[in-house]
Order: structure tokens, then sequence, then C-alpha cells
């Protein structure tokens, strides 16, 4: 089984910047849901305990065998019996980069975020943009066609989940490549390709 790609660490920077102005990762306790090669988790280790979790036996292997002392664990959350291996650990912070938008089953994932996120902790998601303006514009827009991807959400569908699941809005908003950072535009059109969400329990 191959590791989907991963985003580049400049993205990853990115994506702490707009996380730090919420919670400070520094002394933090994060999980990375569907840590892939483990990109973010090396960015942002080095001021927190970090753990990870990914349905690719390949891409696990590889982070374990590169950080012998790693967190990083098999896990695969279309499983509904799969096997959550960090039981005993409460988080700050958890990621979920470009996942959500691969699964099949939500269970594992809700569980993940009942039980194991702190009460003031947040989570943080992306996924592709089901109402992004280059699917009105080109039908034949990347989200709809990765056949990876089995669901797609709208900023709507995507607050609904997550409200439904427990969390408050801290903020959501989609992002573009030219203007990735938080402002008017991309907080109010919702055009945007990514779909970028701050939930808090």
């Amino acid at each position: 089984m191959n590791a989907i790609p991963e985003k580049d660490r400049s993205t990853f920077e990115k994506y702490v910047r707009v996380i730090n102005g919420h919670k400070r990762l520094e002394h933090a306790c994060l999980l990375d849901i569907g840590c892939a090669n483990g990109v973010f988790i090396d960015l942002v280790q080095g001021g927190s305990t970090c753990y990870g979790i990914d349905y690719d036996t390949d891409a696990v292997a590889a982070y374990k065998q590169k950080h012998l002392k790693s967190s990083v664990e098999e896990c695969d959350l279309n499983d509904d019996d799969a096997h959550f291996p960090f039981e005993n650990v409460q988080f700050d912070l958890i990621t979920c980069f470009d996942v959500v938008e691969h699964l099949s089953n939500f269970n594992t994932i809700k569980m993940i975020i009942r039980n194991h996120l702190k009460n003031d902790g947040l989570f943080v998601v992306t996924t592709p943009n089901a109402n992004a303006l280059e699917k009105k514009i080109n039908s034949n827009y990347s989200g709809e066609y990765d056949s990876s991807h089995t669901m797609l959400f709208t900023p709507y569908t995507l607050d609904f989940f997550l409200r439904r699941t427990g969390l408050k809005k801290v903020m959501l908003y989609t992002p573009y490549t030219f203007m990735f950072f938080p402002n008017l535009v991309n907080r109010t059109l919702m055009y945007g390709g990514q779909i970028f969400g701050i939930y808090g329990k």
C-alpha cells in the first residue's frame, strides 16, 4: 500500500502559523491523524509531545525506522474494530489534514474526538471544498475525480458534522493558494479550494 502524497513543509508551516494564533503548540500534547510520513510531526515535535496514526503500513514502518523512539502507529479509521493505540492519552490538539474525504466510516474519528480531546482542546481539519470556485468554472474538479475520495464536504456540511460530534466552531474558512491566511474574502465567500477549520471542545 502506498502512502498518499504529502504536502510540503512550507504548507505545514502556514498551518502552524494559523494554529498558533489560537493555541500555542509549544508544550502541547498533539495527535496527527493521517500523519503519513510525518512531515507535520517533524516540524512541531521540538516543542510538543507528538503522536501520530495512519492507515498506511509502509509509511508508519518508514517513520519508525527513521525515528526509533517515535509514537506513530498504524490505525485504519474505516475499520469499526480498529484499535486506537493511545488509549491512555489526552490531547491538547488533534490535527486531521486531508483525511476526512477518504473516510467511509466516521465512528472511530468521532470516538477519538469525544474520548481523547481535552475539554479545552482544539481539533484542526482540512479537506477539499466541494463548493470551490474551481468546480464552478471547471467540472473536472480534482476533489471530485480523486478515486480515493469517498466523501466531499462543503463548509456547511463539515461544520454540521463537527458540531454534531460535540465541537464548537472557532474558525472556518476556505484558503486559496495565493490567499492562504484568513481574511474577509476567504472567510465570507467560502469558494476556496480547501476548507480549513479549527474547532474547540
